[in-house]
């Protein structure tokens, strides 16, 4: 059965036809308002943290057009940011909470693993996606509006969903093994791969060959790179969110 599809209810008559005295057999799918709380104690417990990165974000974006080491500088602290934006936060979302025992006091709650899979679904990409689609955002007005080349926006656009599918793959992992060793390992690993994807991006003479270009260019190529990362985060997303949802226990 799965939790996020079937309600334990439903599938209780069907084996007994009769409805069982526990609470949390006979309450909905999901406990949205157990959820919601959930949710709002990740958003509250990064507020800080997010505020502290939008603004180390804005900053690189201060400096990256006034000249060619300014350039370079923004845009390395620009990656480094989106990066340790989606690492740190899942390690205080997800990682510590087993750390501290903050889970211990999760289960006692009247909430199911299908409940726990999907609040931290829901505050692990929202604490990740809004931060970022806003400075993905600031990046373009700043690429158009500035004397940087527009052709270097579609370049941009494809890192930063890099980026942004570098996340997903470290929250499916977290979800999937829920160890901090696994964790760092593929942290670690992804960081390493980045540079090399970002050297092949800049070397595509349909990506990065138009950086320099007055006019903002998109191609097929760019497209098609495009479609790949979406697919990625849509089946990295949905494929954990339904195998962590059908774990009968926390652990």
């Amino acid at each position: 059965m799965n939790p996020l599809i079937e309600s334990p209810v439903n599938a209780h008559q069907g084996n007994s036809g009769s409805v069982d005295g526990n609470p949390r057999v006979n309450r909905p799918v999901l406990n949205m308002p157990v959820i919601k709380q959930l949710v709002y104690k990740d958003w509250y417990l990064n507020r800080k943290l997010l505020a502290t990165y939008v603004g180390v974000g804005i900053f690189s974006l201060s400096i990256i057009s006034l000249g060619e080491w300014q350039f370079f500088m923004g845009a390395i602290m620009f990656i480094t940011m989106l990066v340790a934006m989606g690492n740190h936060q899942l390690s205080v979302t997800m990682i510590n909470e087993r750390k501290e025992q903050t889970l211990a006091f999760v289960m006692s709650l009247p909430v199911s693993p299908a409940d726990y899979a999907m609040a931290k679904f829901l505050s692990n990409m929202v604490l990740f996606f809004v931060p970022w689609t806003l400075l993905v955002l600031a990046t373009s007005v700043v690429i158009l509006l500035t004397p940087l080349p527009d052709g270097l926006l579609a370049f941009t656009l494809l890192v930063c969903m890099l980026i942004a599918v570098n996340h997903c793959i470290c929250w499916s992992v977290t979800m999937a093994t829920e160890t901090e060793a696994s964790f760092l390992m593929v942290m670690i690993g992804l960081n390493c791969l980045l540079n090399p994807a970002l050297y092949l991006l800049a070397r595509s003479p349909a990506i990065g060959g138009n950086n320099l270009n007055e006019n903002f260019i998109w191609t097929g190529t760019a497209t098609l790179v495009l479609l790949c990362e979406v697919f990625a985060i849509i089946l990295l997303l949905v494929g954990t969110l339904y195998f962590r949802s059908r774990k009968k226990v926390f652990y």
